[in-house]
């Protein structure tokens, strides 16, 4: 395995969250209104921010689930280097994270 294969490998798998989760944007920034439910001088506003965090929160772990499950297959199947490519990639998802964190509270 060379680098070139690895690092395309990479960016497969780095250009199939951002679309996913630019695709869950992009949705969500032309549909919500948060006017939607607020009749006359009765402002009802609904939380589109955590409805957004909670469904972006829930692709990134399926994004995960299904990296971990092709880096068993790929260590099942003798790829090592690339199932240690997903490693990394699920390493650095976890570090974004918890920096998301504690940078939070």
């Amino acid at each position: 395995m060379d680098f070139k294969k690895i690092s395309f490998h990479v960016l497969i798998r780095m250009a199939i969250l951002v679309l996913l989760l630019g695709s869950l944007f992009l949705i969500w920034s032309f549909s919500y209104d948060p006017h939607k439910h607020c009749e006359e001088d009765m402002h009802r506003h609904v939380d589109g921010g955590l409805g957004l965090f909670i469904v972006s929160f829930l692709i990134i772990l399926m994004y995960c689930i299904g990296l971990f499950t092709e880096m068993i297959y790929l260590f099942i199947k003798k790829r090592k280097k690339i199932a240690f490519a997903n490693l990394g990639i699920l390493a650095v998802l976890a570090f974004i994270i918890a920096a998301f964190m504690f940078g939070i509270s």
